[in-house]
């Protein structure tokens, strides 16, 4: 596991928790332990008391005169686990601590760790036991002093005299990550989490349900998602509404591996008899298993600190089916389609501060049950409840890439996503609703194309983003809360529709559009002739052959690039449009080679600076603007760098939310 997933994780336990730290000051001192056959007995002096934390056994004096100094600093004692070689349960009531395997009667003395001036079996002090006036918990405050310095860090890296950190890591990652925080919270998701990633049937000795040993392949998936549902209960933690729909394809066809391949037709299981109880069998285990383990997160992760409304992991009839029946001639028997989703029942469960956890498996209002392929239960579900995201985990690696220049494609608008299947040759059968091709792809290849397909129809159905993330321990967080170290590949409705390139017979809309702004001062003025001969450089947002927007890119020498003239039409002002306008023309920037936008305003100069540009001089404009700069206008300059596409991605989700 990367240390900076573990900093992210121990960040978010700083956010509701809080660690008591305390010193226990001790001279020296004795207690004995008597073991009997299935309890440890701790016999301890006057003035002592036990504690027990973390399946440590601990024995601490009250503070008495006779038994601490207060001047020094001297040590706690603790029985620990290795000492005894068994595991011992604390019952504070009593003083009395199971202990598995303990010999009969066998007897330990505790004694100071320093070594010094301990008291022999049976002596006791002579000293007379007086209270010192405070608790245990608290310090003296006779025996420090203040030190002009900073004060060490655990983890002791230090630059010189300064003593600030070298690595800044742990300050850079929370900056990013806490816009992320704000955007995410209270916004509802939809996870698809295949069963076999989760490896419910896989015991801590290696071994599957039927004793055989698991193969190299399966430990290191095991390995790589042994934390997922810990991530998912940090979504739950962070403030976030969680759907999950369990997948249980590959658990069904370990099952019946030797009753023969499976019937598909167009790209759609026959779910017989068999398959069907063998299902239920696979879905309730998966269920049941994962609200045993996502239960115990939730706790873990603090779910008794939620002001008395912690949260729980439920399940029921949130969904209804309807069969397949036949197509083609075949008949699907209990292979069925999402007929409707609850949506009312789940709002109210996430009001409850609840997780929802769906399977395959979905019934009709006449109670018979039939499966349904979950990515596609997914999508529907996700598209139901207008979910902001729809988060797809992949049971391979995967991602997309240029095939001559070899750069990763890490994020797709609708529209790319769409074309890309169509390279593929993959198409959804309108009968089944299934993508399907001609072509014979790899395993983890189609199952790439099939959750892009799936994808889709959940963005033209109103989710915002979808997400295929790859199977490596902490990729969830790290998609959702990172801006470059994300592993997945995000989707994206098209924000951007209706915005194109502006040709000549736009320019009138363009004026007209204009005209206000350049009379009211906030653009200069830009005669139509002007505009005529720049209309390759204009870009205008159109709606039934209205120009509602529009906005210029000029390139410059050096990776320069200006945006000017952007306008929104009044009643469009609060859509968003200007925004868009904006992240579009920094998008076509940025893929032209211009990694550095500057603009020109005289009023406007808030919202620019809002949207991450700086202010700047003139002389920071490339020599052939500076040259033409308007030094009577005395318009002031933002500039802003743009890194790559996923800054662009980062800031879109800033205001598309």
């Amino acid at each position: 596991m990367s240390s900076e997933l573990l900093r992210f994780r121990f960040t978010t336990k700083l956010l509701i928790g809080f660690f008591g730290i305390f010193a226990i000051q001790v001279s020296q001192f004795e207690a004995h332990a008597a073991f009997t056959s299935s309890t440890l007995l701790v016999h301890k002096p006057r003035g002592f008391r036990l504690l027990s934390f973390d399946r440590d056994l601990v024995v601490v004096p009250t503070i008495q005169r006779a038994h601490a100094q207060r001047r020094k600093k001297l040590p706690t004692i603790a029985l620990r686990e290795r000492d005894v070689s068994s595991q011992v349960y604390s019952d504070m009531d009593t003083h009395q601590f199971s202990v598995e395997g303990a010999a009969p009667e066998k007897s330990i003395e505790f004694s100071s760790t320093n070594g010094t001036n301990q008291k022999q079996d049976g002596e006791k002090s002579q000293e007379p036991e007086e209270e010192l006036g405070f608790s245990i918990l608290e310090q003296t405050m006779d025996n420090v002093e203040i030190v002009p310095d900073y004060r060490p860090t655990m983890n002791q890296h230090l630059s010189g005299k300064s003593g600030i950190a070298d690595d800044p890591f742990f300050v850079k990652m929370f900056r990013g990550s806490a816009n992320y925080i704000a955007r995410h919270r209270a916004t509802t998701m939809v996870l698809h989490i295949p069963a076999e990633l989760i490896n419910i049937h896989v015991n801590k000795k290696g071994l599957n349900e039927v004793g055989e040993s698991n193969s190299a392949d399966s430990k290191e998936r095991f390995h790589s998602y042994e934390h997922l549902l810990d991530d998912v209960a940090v979504l739950w933690l962070l403030g976030i509404k969680i759907v999950i729909v369990i997948g249980c394809r590959g658990l069904l066809d370990e099952k019946l591996r030797g009753e023969g391949p499976p019937v598909v037709h167009k790209g759609i299981r026959v779910t017989d008899e068999m398959a069907l109880r063998v299902l239920k069998e696979e879905a309730g285990y998966a269920r049941f298993e994962v609200e045993r383990q996502l239960a115990k997160a939730l706790k873990r992760k603090g779910g008794g600190l939620t002001g008395g409304m912690g949260g729980n992991v439920v399940s029921g009839n949130f969904v209804t089916a309807q069969p397949v029946g036949v197509r083609d001639g075949i008949d699907f028997m209990y292979t069925g389609l999402l007929r409707r989703v609850e949506v009312g029942k789940i709002n109210q469960a996430h009001a409850n501060n609840d997780v929802v956890i769906l399977t395959s498996l979905g019934v009709s209002p006449s109670g018979e049950i039939f499966s349904v392929k979950s990515e596609s239960l997914a999508a529907g579900v996700a598209s139901s409840l207008s979910a902001n995201k729809i988060i797809y985990l992949l049971n391979d690696p995967g991602h997309i890439r240029e095939q001559d220049s070899g750069n990763v494609i890490m994020s797709l608008r609708l529209s790319e996503a769409k074309r890309l299947l169509a390279n593929f040759e993959v198409h959804v059968d309108n009968s089944t609703g299934e993508y399907v091709s001609s072509n014979k792809f790899e395993p983890s290849v189609k199952d790439f194309l099939e959750k892009i397909g799936f994808s889709t129809n959940a963005l033209v159905n109103g989710v915002k983003r979808a997400h295929l993330v790859c199977p490596s321990d902490g990729s969830l967080l790290e998609e959702l809360f990172t801006r470059d170290d994300g592993t997945g590949t995000m989707i994206s409705r098209d924000l951007y529709d209706g915005i194109r390139r502006a040709i000549p017979e736009d320019v009138a809309g363009i004026m007209e559009l204009i005209r206000p702004l350049i009379e009211s001062g906030n653009l200069v003025e830009r005669p139509q002739a002007i505009i005529e001969k720049e209309i390759h450089t204009f870009f205008v947002y159109t709606r039934d052959g209205l120009v509602l927007a529009c906005g210029q890119l000029k390139r410059y020498e050096g990776g320069y690039a200006e945006i000017g003239c952007l306008a929104v039409e009044k009643s469009y002002r609060k859509s968003g449009k200007g925004d868009a306008m904006l992240t579009y023309l920094e998008r076509i920037g940025l893929k032209s080679g211009a990694g550095t936008l500057f603009v020109l305003s005289t009023q406007t100069m808030q919202w620019f600076i809002e949207r991450g540009f700086d202010p700047v001089t003139v002389n920071d404009l490339p020599m052939s603007r500076r040259e033409n700069y308007d030094h009577n206008r005395k318009s002031k300059i933002y500039m802003k760098n743009i890194s790559g596409i996923r800054d662009l991605d980062a800031e879109e989700l800033m205001w598309d939310r």
